[in-house]
């Protein structure tokens, strides 16, 4: 990222600790060792004393005015869903919107977005205990359950408490990359990616623990994506029985070893579609999956999106040839 963007992260009385927390945690820390981080401050969302959960009191001198600065607004869990919204933080999150700013809510902060009219025919999410409630309120709202975040336009919203870090690792892909993401998911000890009924854009999770001899064989297999494997070429690579092999993989990996390959190939595409200027076939060769038509089908299906919306995501400035 050329600049630095501003993250402000909302403050309230009520406050949701631990989705406050998340969010000042991965944003706010520092982190030298990433140029042009993120500057993070707090925003009281009302006057008066802002306490949390545990008994945490947050102290800010920045008011709701500060928002006019920021790139992106992160609104932490809401105090209840039926708990109206000041009608000065609606006035700023409305203005916020129409001025093109990020906004992104963790839990039930989806509400304070539902209140404000932000969310009329786009497809969200969050915690699964208020999906229900979400639907029956705000009826012109698309509630999506099986996901761990939603992306809509500039307006992002995930699901129960700890999603809000595949969020927020989410968003750290837009602006910075692949590699970034990794390294802040590194040290937050977690995956940049977490599996479950979403296609999120994340790129190359934090690798599972893979014990005993499958983990050279999984390296040496990385580096010759483009090889046609099969279960034969595979285990004879493994000095192994198929049968053998493939319980190795679901073991180590959760997946079966062609299950496995495929989830690399994609993985491998998508970081040639952000780093290079390559067409679809070429890509297709480099991965192994041999034709447009093939890595379209899986790309689709694992990445739930195109290649070429994810070029033009992670990568606008190269030539569209996805």
């Amino acid at each position: 990222m050329e600049t630095t963007q501003k993250v402000c992260v909302l403050a309230y009385d009520g406050l949701c600790t631990f989705e406050y927390s998340i969010a000042v945690e991965i944003f706010g820390l520092a982190r030298p060792e990433i140029e042009n981080w993120y500057e993070c401050e707090i925003v009281a969302a009302e006057p008066g004393s802002l306490r949390g959960l545990g008994h945490v009191v947050i102290e800010t001198d920045l008011g709701l005015e500060a928002l006019e600065d920021a790139d992106t607004i992160i609104i932490p869990g809401w105090r209840g869903a039926d708990e109206p919204i000041p009608g000065p933080l609606k006035q700023a999150l409305i203005k916020a919107n129409a001025a093109g700013k990020r906004i992104a809510s963790i839990c039930s902060g989806v509400f304070v977005l539902a209140q404000c009219g932000l969310l009329d025919g786009a497809k969200v999410t969050t915690h699964w205990r208020y999906v229900d409630e979400l639907r029956e309120k705000f009826p012109d709202t698309f509630v999506d359950p099986n996901v761990l975040f939603v992306e809509h336009g500039n307006i992002i919203t995930s699901a129960g408490s700890a999603a809000g870090i595949d969020m927020c690792l989410h968003l750290i892909r837009a602006d910075f990359g692949r590699a970034v993401t990794n390294s802040v998911a590194r040290r937050l000890v977690i995956p940049a990616f977490r599996e479950g009924g979403q296609a999120q854009y994340i790129s190359h999770p934090v690798a599972k623990y893979a014990e005993g001899s499958i983990a050279p064989i999984m390296d040496e297999i990385r580096e010759k994506l483009d090889f046609e494997w099969d279960i034969d070429s595979l285990a004879k690579l493994a000095n192994t029985s198929p049968r053998t092999l493939q319980r190795r993989f679901k073991d180590a990996t959760g997946h079966s070893p062609h299950a496995w390959l495929t989830l690399e190939r994609i993985e491998l595409v998508k970081d040639l579609l952000e780093t290079t200027n390559l067409n679809i076939q070429q890509i297709a060769n480099v991965a192994g999956l041999k034709t447009p038509e093939t890595l379209r089908h899986h790309f689709k299906r694992i990445a739930g999106t195109s290649p070429t919306t994810y070029r033009s995501k992670f990568n606008p400035h190269k030539e569209d040839t996805a």
